[in-house]
């Protein structure tokens, strides 16, 4: 696997500050969490507006992302649930490479979709 960092795009300082957050809030900073909730609501949309729809592949990946971290929300689960999203999104940063996107890729509504804003692995 290659290093990826295009340092030029807003997609990928959106997830740069997103890990940020990320690693800030396992390692204590417990404003972290909502930071980051409030982060990925901002990406969301953002990407929403910008691909014209909430149905394009790009805010798809974001949408299912934006789920996982308001899973977040429950206590018990909150440390697991943003070490996975962790290294889900090193793999972005760095690699730019996304396990939402994979998944996502395979459903039916998804046949075709070439846009993907995070690359597949082997695309």
């Amino acid at each position: 696997m290659q290093l990826k960092i295009d340092v030029r795009s807003i997609e990928w300082w959106f997830w740069a500050v997103t890990l940020a957050f990320i690693v800030a809030a396992l390692s204590g900073w417990t404003r972290g969490f909502d930071t980051m909730i409030v982060l990925r609501l901002v990406q969301t949309v953002f990407f929403g507006i910008r691909t014209g729809s909430a149905f394009s592949f790009s805010s798809q990946v974001r949408i299912v992302y934006f789920a996982y971290t308001l899973l977040g929300l429950w206590e018990a689960g909150r440390v697991y649930c943003y070490a996975l999203l962790a290294v889900g999104t090193v793999m972005v940063v760095l690699f730019d490479r996304c396990g939402i996107a994979l998944v996502l890729k395979l459903m039916p509504w998804n046949k075709g979709a070439e846009n993907a804003q995070c690359k597949l692995p082997g695309k």
